[in-house]
């Protein structure tokens, strides 16, 4: 925080002084997803994130992000609640209170914890902070109220509420129809599981069994631990590493790799290039991040597995030869991956796709450009729009008389037929893969897309 942001605060005493801390970085942090566009990730990150936050200890940090990925989660719910109960606008210019008054909210309808704890603290933060203490009152008045309808307003308004922002709702609809955007909305509200891939040589059916996972037609597990990652069985002995099923299906779709050189541009944080080097491949992980090529080279570290690593612009990149195959997952939106990423919803907007897209057309300009003719190119995104994904693919093929589709078919990704789309290509949606109970099933969004180059 700013000098400045730090005299607006006077500490709270007393029983309120518990968990108080905590709340106040969650409403900070909010504000800076919501207003400014920062990235929830690189805000809690443990080692370069926000520093108010690492200056907490680990269990508060914890409760953080558990309380900014509820409110995120479930924004549009909160949005439309606070619009119900008020008896007012919010007041303009006060975009503190309304911060704090999502993160007490959402810890009262959507968080197991004494909505009395919840009240308290909300207002103690409120009252703490000088630009926004005028509103105690207020505040107080509009918190209790959600407490006791708390029953009438989960069934009455948020179960009907949106979840994704305007423009992101309008882009889906378009994209994919009322439907799918319906489908996709339930899956959103459900938090993930957690998915790892296996390293090559380990059992996937035995180790489904030792973790009590669900082993997915993909040849992805699917856990349902809620222990740290570190502690579950398997991951310091390199057994396998956390990565969601649909980001796993990019790198099997080069087939056998065993003896070939790939490159992976814009590798980190490693899955893909994992999968690919457990396979046998020889592989180059190319980024423009020192900072996530070091965790890379850490799981590879783990996992016992070798590559060489560039850190550099991929597009300003001269590599000494060229590839058998190049894996490009670009840049983009995220934004299919927000059931696992809620705040990508409401830290992008629609200027950001097409942004995006151009930069993701020249990547893969570059991308053919460094494979062997008759080599393999895997086109990649974790959109959920066409802009993003089918559209640079369509381009491409249509520019660029050095490239052809290679069509995927769906034995490739486990008999999956609803993720093969008209162009032969790999669109996965959050709702696509269902199983029973529903928050098991689902997928990231991904667009993936195989070229192979011409001589």
């Amino acid at each position: 925080m700013t000098k400045q942001q730090t005299e607006n605060y006077s500490e709270p005493h007393g029983r309120n002084r518990v968990g108080f801390e905590a709340r106040r970085v969650a409403a900070r942090l909010l504000g800076l997803v919501v207003d400014e566009g920062h990235s929830l990730a690189a805000l809690c990150d443990n080692a370069t994130g926000n520093a108010a936050y690492r200056a907490l200890i680990s269990k508060d940090r914890a409760m953080i992000r558990a309380i900014l990925t509820t409110c995120l989660r479930h924004r549009g719910a909160l949005l439309a609640v606070m619009k119900k109960v008020m008896d007012r606008p919010e007041p303009k210019r006060a975009r503190d209170l309304t911060h704090i008054l999502h993160v007490a909210a959402a810890q009262v309808l959507f968080m197991e914890l004494p909505d009395s704890a919840a009240v308290n603290l909300g207002v103690a933060a409120i009252a703490a902070n000088r630009t926004t203490q005028r509103f105690k009152g207020f505040a107080n008045a509009v918190l209790r109220r959600i407490g006791r309808e708390k029953e009438d307003l989960l069934r009455e308004v948020a179960a009907g509420a949106p979840v994704m922002p305007p423009w992101l709702r309008k882009q889906v609809r378009t994209d994919f129809g009322k439907e799918n955007l319906e489908q996709i909305e339930a899956m959103v509200r459900l938090e993930p599981y957690l998915d790892v891939s296996m390293k090559a040589g380990q059992s996937v059916k035995n180790w489904g069994e030792t973790l009590d996972a669900t082993q997915l037609v993909t040849g992805s597990l699917r856990l349902t631990s809620n222990s740290p990652v570190q502690k579950i069985e398997g991951y310091n002995h390199g057994v396998w590493w956390v990565q969601n099923a649909a980001a796993a299906i990019a790198a099997r779709l080069f087939g056998d790799v065993s003896g070939k050189s790939i490159a992976d541009l814009c590798a980190a944080p490693g899955g893909k290039a994992a999968q690919l080097a457990s396979a046998g491949a020889n592989v180059t992980v190319v980024d423009n991040s020192k900072a996530r090529l070091a965790r890379l080279v850490e799981n590879f570290e783990r996992l016992e597995l070798e590559a060489q690593v560039v850190c550099a612009d991929v597009l300003e990149w001269q590599a000494k030869t060229q590839f058998d195959g190049v894996l490009l997952d670009a840049p983009c939106t995220s934004t299919g991956t927000m059931r696992r990423h809620p705040d990508v919803m409401w830290a992008k907007n629609a200027d950001d796709v097409l942004k995006l897209a151009a930069l993701q057309y020249a990547m893969l300009q570059k991308a053919i450009d460094l494979t062997i003719s008759g080599g393999t190119i895997i086109f990649a995104t974790c959109s959920i729009a066409k802009a993003e994904g089918e559209d640079v693919f369509a381009r491409i093929l249509k520019e660029n008389s050095k490239v052809e589709c290679l069509p995927i078919i769906a034995k490739e990704v486990g008999g999956l037929d609803e993720i093969i789309n008209r162009q032969g290509a790999v669109r996965c949606l959050p709702h696509h893969m269902a199983l029973e109970p529903q928050r098991l099933g689902g997928l990231d969004g991904f667009f993936v897309g195989r070229l192979r180059k011409l001589s």
